[in-house]
């Protein structure tokens, strides 16, 4: 006896791309192509190191998580597009976080105590900052993704460098717009038992 339905791989990528069309804020979805795989593999190399949002060298765990997955998808957003609970952008000095992202709802927590600067929906730790030397990290951390009843395993959502969200509105003729984005998923098909 099964303990999935040992649908075929094909078969399991077209229902997450319907399911991921269901959800608010997803314009389009797609496969990605051996090639688009290589060119955003290597994007996401180069980018490696380089300053990120001006805040300090890029660690990109979302997209390099994404990528240890079987199947690789990538879908465009629109502004009604619920991002994942934060934090999704994570500063690091010296092994420890002196920064994330935090929802507008929790900034309230943060503007008056002395230990934190808020910019926007960032927050600064000041008091981890103090004697630091080491080089900031800007940490893009992997997200989980639930795809409802679909049998698929360690689904992963990652959000790409600004070098890959380039390439894939320039190949995928991906309108230019503050207000519309692009996401990787990663997932693996459940293993079938008999």
């Amino acid at each position: 006896m099964s303990m999935c339905d040992c649908s075929t791989q094909d078969e399991l990528v077209e229902a997450v791309k319907e399911y991921m069309l269901q959800v608010k804020g997803v314009e389009d979805v797609f496969v990605l192509t051996d090639e688009d795989k290589k060119s955003i593999e290597q994007l996401e190399e180069d980018a490696k190191g380089n300053v990120l949002m001006g805040m300090g060298e890029g660690d990109n765990q979302g997209i390099a998580e994404v990528f240890k997955r079987e199947h690789i998808l990538c879908f465009t957003t629109n502004k009604d597009y619920i991002w994942p609970e934060p934090p999704n952008v994570i500063m690091m000095q010296d092994g420890e976080m002196i920064g994330f992202d935090c929802s507008a709802e929790e900034i309230c927590k943060y503007e008056e105590h002395p230990d934190y600067m808020v910019i926007g929906t960032f927050i600064m730790n000041k008091a981890n900052t103090v004697g630091k030397t080491g080089k900031p990290i800007v940490v893009l951390p992997p997200k989980p993704c639930d795809l409802g009843e679909l049998e698929v395993e360690d689904a992963v959502l990652g959000s790409p460098s600004t070098p890959s969200d380039e390439y894939i509105r320039e190949v995928y003729h991906f309108e230019k717009s503050n207000e519309k984005g692009t996401f990787f998923l990663g997932f693996n098909k459940v293993k079938c038992i008999d």
